[in-house]
């Protein structure tokens, strides 16, 4: 099973949604052999949900920066890049609600 990832406002509107085949659960597996160099993406919760605010988001586009860079996470190019694009909703930018949540949603 997979897990989605949503984004947010802290009204409960969803701004943006991404769902994979199983792949996100994978890529935090990897991630979780090195909890100190990712402690985010170990954090995430393949079977419950596991919420993130701003700031974390912001720090969890670097591990997946940096995670992307490595071999062994060749693989999960694509899965990548779209958490990315999910995860950069997160970021401040003008005339956009501070205020929101990224949500990984578990099987």
């Amino acid at each position: 099973m997979g897990i989605s990832i949503n984004v947010r406002e802290y009204t409960g509107a969803l701004v943006d949604s991404w769902g994979d085949d199983g792949t996100v659960a994978e890529l935090c597996e990897l991630a979780a052999e090195q909890p100190d160099k990712y402690p985010l993406l170990w954090g995430v919760d393949r079977y419950d949900d596991t919420y993130f605010n701003a700031r974390q988001a912001v720090r969890m586009l670097t591990e997946l920066e940096l995670l992307s860079g490595q071999p062994e996470a060749v693989r999960f190019r694509e899965t990548i890049v779209q958490i990315l694009r999910v995860v950069s909703l997160l970021e401040p930018a003008p005339r956009r609600p501070h205020h929101r949540r990224l949500h990984f949603s578990g099987d």
